[in-house]
């Protein structure tokens, strides 16, 4: 069987894992022949051959002798230039740049079609979870009705120390660092935009429509504070990040909000670095999957399992765009934990179910709560679950 050669781009905690992985096994069959960083002079723990490392894009890109070219830098804009010039030099792609996909998703993709090579993501989305195979595959012949994920390890590693160890938000986010679960500047993590990213890329494989990341809504756990890990602990609850989109009379509504869960609830027992997928279809019903969603291997995985794919040539799913579906980010009235505002604050309009200390639990709108926060930068909410508020009021009835 032929052997592919392959450039690599990026040789950071992911590009090192794959890089390490195809040194160690040659049953995979593919050799990475040259790597392209920033600083070929930096120190690195990891042992190379001389010459591989270039400063110098073109050196891969204009190789002719390269079948393959994987993608794994941080850049989105320049992500996107090394996949339409590695297309429209007839190589194939593989990536793991959850927000170049997501950002240019649809012109990726019509671009493939353009240059008839073929572009593999799966370590885009949920690490180790090869869930972008189960929508393309195993859901095919089906009708997804909702998809709804933990897609993000930092902001479930955190909230599992928060609430688990009674760790504060600054303690927990440095242990995420020091693990390399969590870059130094976590803001993409924290604030919802990665797990948005994954979202986005999900909803297509899901409902076959392109729904722009910045189209869909999203509160962080950045803001949250002890009351909320509080009010978890006291009620045996479990705090989470997460994304879901739902087709609801013909509609995709989606959304990326920290939740609370109780015990009965498949992502009660998600913890630390690990994700989580709950997909509810109309055949199947809901099925659900995880997996380590972050770190160097797991990531590494993803991507070695999509080169086999384009050694062996297998087939990408062709999902055609569903256009009869429309995207609205007009969300249900839900139920919220809200903080982080001053106790004399007017919540006009807002439907306030009790006023505690330093808290309420109200029945409102996201859309109003994201405008609140215009107007007051600590606010933060947290969906409480009908049932689960329902459990909670009986519990204090019989207290």
């Amino acid at each position: 069987m032929k052997k592919f050669k392959a450039g690599l781009f990026g040789l950071g905690v992911v590009g090192s894992g794959v890089y390490k992985v195809l040194q160690q096994n040659k049953k995979y069959g593919i050799s990475i022949e040259k790597i392209a960083v920033k600083n070929i002079h930096k120190k690195r723990e990891i042992k190379l051959s001389d010459g591989i490392l270039t400063s110098k894009s073109e050196d891969i890109l204009e190789n002719s002798e390269l079948d393959i070219i994987i993608e794994l830098i941080n850049d989105p804009e320049e992500a996107f230039y090394i996949v339409k010039r590695a297309f429209e030099k007839g190589k194939s792609v593989v990536s793991a740049n959850k927000k170049m996909v997501a950002l240019y998703h649809k012109e990726i993709l019509e671009l493939r079609e353009k240059h008839g090579v073929k572009f593999f993501y799966e370590g885009a989305v949920c690490g180790s979870v090869p869930i972008l195979r189960l929508l393309d595959q195993h859901f095919k012949s089906d009708q997804i009705k909702s998809i709804k994920a933990i897609a993000n390890g930092t902001c479930n590693f955190i909230l599992s120390k928060m609430v688990g160890e009674n760790q504060d938000y600054d303690t927990a986010l440095k242990e995420a660092q020091d693990l390399g679960f969590a870059e130094l500047d976590p803001y993409s993590d924290v604030s919802g935009e990665d797990t948005r990213f994954k979202l986005s890329i999900m909803i297509y494989h899901a409902f076959g429509i392109f729904v722009h990341p910045n189209e869909i809504p999203l509160q962080g756990i950045n803001y949250l504070n002890k009351k909320i890990i509080d009010f978890a602990q006291k009620h045996g609850l479990k705090l989470k990040l997460v994304g879901e989109a739902l087709l609801l009379n013909g509609e995709i509504k989606a959304k990326v909000e920290p939740q609370l869960v109780n015990d009965r609830h498949d992502f009660y027992n998600i913890e630390n670095e690990y994700n989580g997928i709950l997909v509810d279809a109309e055949f199947s019903g809901e099925q659900f999957v995880k997996g380590k969603g972050a770190g160097s291997f797991p990531t590494a995985l993803a991507v070695l399992s999509n080169l086999k794919d384009l050694k062996y040539d297998l087939a990408i799913a062709r999902i055609s765009s569903n256009d009869d579906k429309i995207h609205s980010k007009n969300s249900a009235e839900e139920i919220y934990f809200i903080s982080g505002f001053d106790r004399d604050f007017d919540f006009d309009e807002i439907n306030i179910l009790s006023n505690e200390d330093g808290y309420i639990i109200a029945k409102g709108y996201f859309q109003q709560f994201d405008n609140l926060k215009k107007t007051i930068p600590n606010l933060y909410w947290v969906r409480i679950p009908q049932n689960i508020l329902k459990e909670i009021r009986k519990q204090e009835a019989m207290a």
